[in-house]
């Protein structure tokens, strides 16, 4: 009995980290693309795409918090967490069919298009809050956070490469499908493999058994403000959501606007930068898998979130002032690396640090943090840029130096967490 527990422990850790892995082939194309689409080739303006995020970070303040609270008192997480993925897929879906039948961005079919891209992000964000829900769980397999984390982060490093690779013939369209080629016909594909690659996850899956609470929204939003006001009674929880929010959202940032940046700066072909993105993402599995290294080594968590943090701003610094176009490449992958392993180490020492019988309803916060710093943070990007138009495609190097301020204030906030003493790092490892 005990060994066909383990080994249905160890397939859920699979199926676990295989949604990240499905998820990861959409978000990797839309990031990439989206931008070259929308601002490039139809020269719309980045203050849409900054709006886009605002509006949908508003959408998860108001939403999620109260469906993490729902989530939590019927003790579910995969009923919430595959609507709201199959919602994101039919979103990215709807999105490259609307891009494939634009040929000029129009205000209406500009709002079409960040209407959706909005979605998009919605839905995408908000299953977060559920999929990372499961991760305090599998404890009881006997493997640590850190290492089950890296794992889920690593497969999703696997998907950026798979979805990357399939989209680089995409890009330059020698594939045509339903009359559709190019940027729309990647968002399309990449919304089908996400259903085909997570329907496994849906199906096999399961919530562990648990009595369940009542589930009403009207108790449930109540609740839930009641937490938001008193979330400085958990004051290692507020500061660490502070943390988070700083160095997610100038990371998060980057990513919407990396491969305008690599375009209108680096002058990088787009072959060129699909394979400066894959070898960002062969990093961000390392990063992914080498995560307890770095805790082994600083001993304890929150030093090695430290110690991640101070070295992405010092890269961030190079991403600054480099002009040859190989060490663009070399940087970008060190951002890579940089994101496995801190955000692989981020949602482990979150899930040790909130009690067990609130995960949902704290990583609904997790997200709802990480997304509505993510208002500011595309804002400074656009209001940056404006503000130094004079110095031409250098005035993003300044946008760049903003966000690394973010970062480098991360690093001072986290000292004011405390690190949970039990149990160790390294629990369940032998």
């Amino acid at each position: 009995m005990t060994q066909e527990v383990g080994s249905r422990q160890k397939r859920d850790v699979w199926l676990w980290a295989l949604y990240d892995f499905a998820n990861s082939i959409a978000f990797v194309n839309l990031s990439l693309y989206f931008g070259l689409w929308f601002i490039t080739e139809h020269h719309g303006s980045d203050a849409w795409m900054s709006a886009s995020v605002a509006i949908s970070t508003i959408a998860i303040l108001l939403l999620l918090p109260v469906l993490g609270k729902m989530s939590d008192h019927a003790r579910r997480r995969m009923p919430f967490l595959a609507v709201c993925s199959l919602l994101c897929i039919a979103s990215l879906i709807a999105l490259g069919f609307v891009m494939g039948i634009t040929e000029t961005l129009t205000l209406t079919a500009t709002i079409i298009v960040i209407a959706l891209y909005s979605f998009f992000n919605f839905f995408y964000n908000s299953c977060f809050a559920f999929y990372d829900a499961f991760l305090r769980e599998f404890t009881m397999s006997g493997r640590s956070l850190e290492r089950t984390s890296g794992f889920g982060m690593g497969m999703g490093q696997v998907g950026n490469v798979v979805g990357l690779a399939l989209a680089i013939p995409l890009a330059q369209g020698k594939v045509s499908f339903l009359g559709m080629t190019g940027k729309p016909l990647i968002f399309v594909i990449a919304g089908v493999l996400f259903l085909l690659c997570a329907l496994p996850v849906f199906l096999l899956l399961k919530d562990r058994p648990a009595a369940t609470d009542s589930v009403k929204l009207g108790r449930s939003i109540r609740e839930t403000f009641h937490d938001l006001r008193h979330i400085r009674k958990y004051p290692d929880v507020f500061w660490y959501l502070v943390t988070y929010c700083l160095f997610a959202d100038a990371m998060l940032t980057l990513a919407m606007f990396v491969s305008s940046y690599l375009d209108i700066v680096a002058k990088m072909p787009d072959t060129q930068k699909s394979i400066t993105f894959i070898l960002a993402v062969f990093a961000g599995v390392i990063g992914s898998f080498v995560c307890p290294l770095f805790v082994r080594l600083c001993a304890t968590r929150k030093r090695a979130i430290s110690l991640c943090i101070a070295l992405w701003t010092v890269v961030l610094i190079l991403f600054v002032t480099t002009t040859t176009p190989w060490l663009f490449t070399i940087i970008v992958a060190l951002n890579g690396f940089a994101f496995g392993a801190l955000f692989s180490l981020s949602r482990a020492f979150f899930a040790h640090l909130v009690p067990a019988d609130k995960q949902a309803e704290m990583f609904s916060l997790y997200a709802l943090f990480e997304r509505t710093a993510s208002i500011f943070g595309p804002l400074l990007w656009s209001a940056t840029a404006a503000a130094f138009a004079p110095f031409g495609p250098d005035r993003y190097r300044f946008s760049i130096i903003a966000l690394a301020i973010l970062v480098l204030i991360s690093f001072f906030t986290m000292q004011k967490v405390k690190e949970p003493t039990l149990p160790s790092p390294f629990e369940g490892e032998g």
